[in-house]
């Protein structure tokens, strides 16, 4: 063939190759690492608290009786109910004119709880003390009744039993609010998640594909043998290799088309990940800067920016450069006395250990039973990671794919589906695992990471956030056009009736619901 025309023919083919639609998947990968504290006592030696209570504890400190460099005092004011109030509700009933037929009122109780605590903090290497408050509340909305009169009765029957469940709900929230602030603050908490992603050309056509595939698998199996514990160098020796094919698609691709910039981001993106959880913040803002730079998804750069910055702040407060360490931790007190043993539900604090049944049933309709432990629920995203015997009796930690399974159950009542939607905070459209609030045959309202309310119709294959741009800006226009034929609902929402809560969501898609039955 001449020579000529085989560069011609070449060219033509790359042009076409290159030409293929660049698909990019979110491939999970693990990752485990020491959570560095705020502000660190960095003598080992001297991570050492007392408290007056057994239910906090200090990640990679010992618990002793007397001389310790914190001294952590918890003092619980108990609940205090508010004076209670009836809400009247006018309820009409139209005729298909809209002329009102008949009314009537329902009434309901309305109560305020609150719960507070306080926390005193001495540090005998800084003779610093520190107060601080934390509280919490519910609203008691009872069910409607008929009469006022009614509504009073409830309340009086049931307050005593009301106030004990509510008491107890805010004391276990509180106790895990201080346990978090503490361990922020002084602890070394172990991090171990499966929520972080590799952007994988998903392309079969793509040129690179077969590099990205590879260059994942690689990967996952370099991040599954990381461990907070171990060291890392021998790790990164091994990913060297997979950033330098990254850097090289990269250099390749340098137009400024669509699809070339897309591929350059995942370049850049999937390099500043390795850096960052190689605890390289340095070369994890170089490539999150790059991201910018190409400017394909800048506000991913933005926040691996961020996350760079924090890492490079939190490693010189700490007088450190590493994340990856073993950490001790210990109880010398034996103490076994609380000031809170009127608190009768206290056993409801989680432990490390704490495990709950689980059943799985995966995309091929099989049901894999397991346990898991409360950690890992506060994880549940992408994946879950459960607890599954072997057929030897062996119990073992392995990773669910959200996209591979349809309904994850637990112990606890909590029941969980798949739903694809485009994450508020980064902007990834992808199946994962959501908690069921409300389903119905009209609408349904699930949460996401414990801060995220999805909708979803069963016309759309995608579900919705609740934070997303046009429900932040318009609430009111999106209820209305959800509410659709539903005119007296329509109505509620077009009044700003309903508020990007929980509970509103909730109320508005039980009233949805029936209305359509």
């Amino acid at each position: 063939m001449n020579e000529k025309l085989f560069c011609i023919i070449a060219l033509f083919c790359w042009g076409l190759s290159i030409g293929q639609s660049t698909n990019l998947a979110n491939k999970p990968f693990k990752t485990s690492y020491i959570k560095l504290p705020s502000q660190p006592v960095l003598d080992d030696s001297r991570r050492t608290y007392t408290t007056n209570s057994k239910y906090i504890f200090l990640r990679g400190f010992s618990k002793v009786n007397s001389g310790a460099t914190l001294d952590i005092t918890l003092d619980y004011q108990g609940i205090s109910a508010g004076e209670y109030e009836i809400q009247r509700e006018l309820i009409e009933k139209k005729d298909d004119n809209g002329t009102i037929t008949s009314s009537y009122y329902l009434y309901r109780i309305l109560v305020d709880y609150n719960s507070n605590a306080t926390i005193q903090i001495s540090n005998s290497l800084t003779a610093e003390a520190v107060e601080k408050s934390f509280s919490e509340n519910n609203t008691l909305r009872s069910n409607t009744f008929s009469t006022a009169e009614e509504a009073k009765k409830y309340y009086y029957n049931n307050n005593s039993t009301i106030k004990k469940r509510y008491r107890s709900e805010q004391w276990v929230r509180i106790i895990r609010r201080i346990r978090n602030y503490l361990n922020s603050t002084y602890g070394y908490i172990p991090s171990e998640s499966n929520n972080e992603t590799f952007l994988i050309v998903s392309s079969k056509k793509h040129p690179e594909y077969s590099t990205h595939q590879k260059a994942y698998e690689e990967l996952k199996n370099i991040f599954d043998r990381m461990y907070y514990k171990a060291p890392i160098s021998a790790l990164f020796l091994r990913a060297q290799p997979i950033i330098a094919s990254f850097d090289k698609i990269a250099q390749n691709y340098t137009s400024t088309k669509r699809k070339e910039r897309k591929l350059r981001h995942a370049s850049y993106s999937n390099i500043s990940k390795i850096y960052y959880f190689f605890d390289n913040p340095g070369k994890a803002r170089e490539y999150a800067l790059k991201m910018i730079t190409n400017d394909f998804n800048a506000s991913e750069g933005r926040a691996w920016l961020k996350k760079a910055d924090l890492l490079q702040e939190k490693f010189e407060i700490n007088q450190t450069s590493s994340r990856h360490f073993d950490i001790f931790t210990e109880d010398l007190t034996n103490l076994t006395e609380t000031p809170f043993d009127d608190e009768t539900t206290v056993e409801e604090i989680e432990k490390p250990e704490d495990h709950i049944i689980a059943y799985l049933i995966t995309a091929a309709n099989d049901t894999i039973a397991a346990q898991i432990t409360k950690p890992a629920i506060t994880e549940i995203g992408y994946q879950v990671a459960l607890q599954v015997q072997d057929e030897n009796g062996a119990v073992r930690t392995t990773p669910f794919d959200a996209e591979n399974s349809k309904t994850l159950a637990l112990g606890n009542g909590d029941i969980y589906t798949t739903v694809t939607f485009k994450e508020a905070t980064n902007g990834k459209t992808t199946p994962k695992f959501v908690k069921i609030i409300h389903k119905s045959d009209q609408i349904s309202l699930f949460l996401y990471d414990n801060k995220e309310l999805i909708l979803k119709t069963p016309e759309s294959e995608i579900g919705t956030s609740t934070l997303s741009s046009e429900f932040i800006f318009d609430l009111r226009k999106k209820l209305v056009k959800y509410a659709g034929e539903c005119v007296n609902l329509a109505e509620r929402a077009s009044k700003n009736e309903f508020k990007n809560t929980q509970d509103s969501l909730l109320q508005f898609c039980k009233a949805l619901s029936a209305c359509q039955e």
